[in-house]
């Protein structure tokens, strides 16, 4: 069966402006930079060559005509996103029903693909949702239930609200969209136009896998489109719709097993997840070794919510703050009356709690060596007798141990039972320090971002260039706990919502100044640019209003009128990089 894939002129999809990431000129585009400096700045950039103009347009209506919430908005939870929902006028119904009539075909093919696709009706609101699903309670879950609005005064730029704006088919990537909560995602956005020119609907496609399959995905909605347009019996001969399909190719969405937050930012911690997930399901106990402060309790909060025991209760003690002479009533619980001081009606140990989902021992090394005997027996006969009983109660129990400790040398050295460590270590997951991972700047920005979002104010913060550096810079030595209290100690104690060095935490600038972190960060703050090398927007700034500075001998009033700003804005910037009104700028 052979289909020309034809779209009426009027209706013709601007493909050009949608295969983002195609074009060499498109390389040169640094959304990042761009969305940073306006969150710094609260002005729109307008340099065409680091975000497309559409980018640019599209900001200056969210800032100026919206005046939508701008930054690390902290208040997703409670965004207004659902208008009152009302009947849809006539157009869009035949519209929303013609799309209802697609089969199981097209469902399957948007899950595969890991997209999500909708239809709004002209004045935004969401009519149909076909495709991937987000997991409950995200951002997106509650804009694609109904009533949920896609308009651009609503969601900032988006592929379906800006589509509805310009009445052309458009989209968006990353950070080009204004509001953060959008930053994951990819948005395509095609409006469906009667012969007036009048807006009748608007199709969308959503994802969180950039550009890796979305030439397929436009292929997809060009198809979607023909049947709305036309009057094809394909929309309602399954057969047929699976034969068009199986001619656009596409890569199949990676996924895991399970769920797990944006907390897994890289490629190789989603592995270890996944390995993890599938030694869950043959019960094989789990290893996790590591420095302090890896994150080895988030890791198991992973696994044990993207694997078979999700819905299963998990159990966590730590062997290393639990009392020597309580630590086996704490994990095997206690009969009544069985020692002074026991409750009357006794008590659960944490291994019963466990029962069906998982007990994570952390600090394995540190429990005391006669103990580790008698959790030898319960591993191996899934057996355990409560202090003062005399009945066996036999329990469904996962076990992961965590330790930072080397348990071989342990166990040469005697403090630790041999086959208890061979019991305990049926699969070992080894977690990098964070100074020897390859996605470290990643975690930084990632942890960063994630306690911006979750600071209770609307103002934003902004941080300047040289704490970023000496954040990326530092070893964190005690890894991701240590890098997540200095960010809420910097962020809870800041003196304003511009973050400087003088806000990081003293016995932080100690470790600092001993590593001569502070003089390499400062030395970082380029001087002069190499054209080699790509430079952030911030960097420019600084190196044009250093340049000026010292071709005028630091006179603020002929540098301020050179770079065409106020004397109060060259304050504000100098005082924003760190400069020193007073430092020699003479030749």
């Amino acid at each position: 069966m052979l289909i020309d894939l034809h779209i009426h002129q009027q209706d013709h999809l601007a493909q050009g402006s949608l295969l983002l990431g195609q074009s060499c000129e498109y390389q040169v585009f640094r959304p990042m930079q761009a969305w940073q400096w306006m969150t710094q700045t609260r002005s729109v950039p307008d340099q065409c060559d680091w975000v497309r103009l559409e980018v640019i347009e599209s900001w200056h209506r969210c800032l100026e005509d919206y005046r939508l919430p701008l930054g690390n908005y902290a208040m997703w939870d409670n965004y207004p996103i659902i208008n009152n929902t009302k009947s849809p006028d006539v157009p869009s119904q035949k519209i929303e029903q013609l799309i209802k009539q697609l089969s199981h075909n097209f469902h399957v093919f948007l899950k595969e693909a890991g997209v999500m696709m909708i239809l709004t009706a002209s004045d935004g609101n969401l009519l149909h949702v076909l495709g991937e699903q987000q997991p409950l309670g995200s951002f997106i879950s509650r804009t694609s239930a109904r009533g949920g609005n896609w308009l651009e005064s609503v969601l900032g730029n988006n592929g379906i609200g800006t589509a509805a704006e310009l009445k052309k088919p458009i989209a968006f990537q990353g950070m080009e969209h204004y509001l953060s909560v959008l930053h994951p995602y990819t948005t395509v956005g095609y409006p469906l136009l009667d012969d007036a020119g009048q807006l009748l609907a608007v199709i969308g496609l959503v994802s969180n896998h950039h550009q890796e399959s979305m030439n397929s995905l436009f292929a997809f909605l060009h198809l979607i489109c023909v049947l709305v347009n036309t009057d094809f019996p394909l929309a309602k001969n399954s057969l047929a719709q699976q034969r068009v399909l199986e001619k656009i190719p596409f890569k199949a969405a990676s996924k895991t097993n399970g769920k797990f937050d944006g907390a897994a930012v890289s490629e190789e911690l989603a592995i270890l997840v996944e390995k993890a997930v599938k030694l869950q399901g043959y019960k094989v106990p789990i290893l996790i070794t590591g420095e302090s402060g890896v994150g080895k309790d988030h890791f198991v909060t992973l696994i044990k919510n993207a694997g078979p025991r999700k819905n299963a209760p998990l159990i966590a003690i730590n062997c290393a703050s639990i009392p020597h002479d309580l630590i086996e009533s704490e994990l095997f619980g206690y009969e009544s009356g069985s020692f002074t001081g026991a409750k009357t009606t006794g008590k659960q140990g944490k291994f019963m709690l466990a029962d069906t989902g998982i007990l994570f021992l952390d600090e394995i090394g540190d429990m005391s060596f006669d103990l580790q005997s008698t959790l030898l027996r319960v591993l191996e006969t899934s057996e355990f007798t409560p202090v003062g009983g005399n009945k066996p109660i036999r329990v469904d129990v996962q076990v992961i141990a965590a330790t930072n400790v080397q348990l071989l040398e342990a166990v040469e050295a005697g403090r630790f039972r041999r086959d208890l460590y061979y019991r305990l270590n049926g699969a070992q997951i080894h977690l990098q320090a964070l100074r020897d991972r390859n996605d470290k700047k990643a975690i930084i920005h990632h942890i960063l971002q994630r306690e911006l979002n979750a600071m209770a104010t609307e103002t934003p913060f902004a941080i300047c260039p040289e704490v970023i550096i000496l954040f990326e810079q530092h070893p964190w030595p005690g890894n991701i706990r240590q890098l997540i209290n200095v960010i809420r100690a910097t962020l809870y104690t800041a003196s304003s919502r511009f973050i400087t060095t003088q806000d990081l935490p003293l016995d932080f600038i100690a470790e600092l100044k001993q590593q001569n972190l502070l003089d390499v960060a400062r030395f970082r703050l380029p001087t002069t640019p190499d054209p080699l090398q790509v430079m952030s927007l911030s960097d420019w700034e600084l190196h044009g209003i250093k340049t000026a500075l010292k071709n005028y001998d630091g006179n603020i009033s002929l540098t301020a009128k050179k770079l065409g700003i106020t004397r109060t804005t060259l304050y504000k910037k100098m005082e924003y990089f760190g400069l020193n009104k007073a430092e020699n700028y003479s030749s």
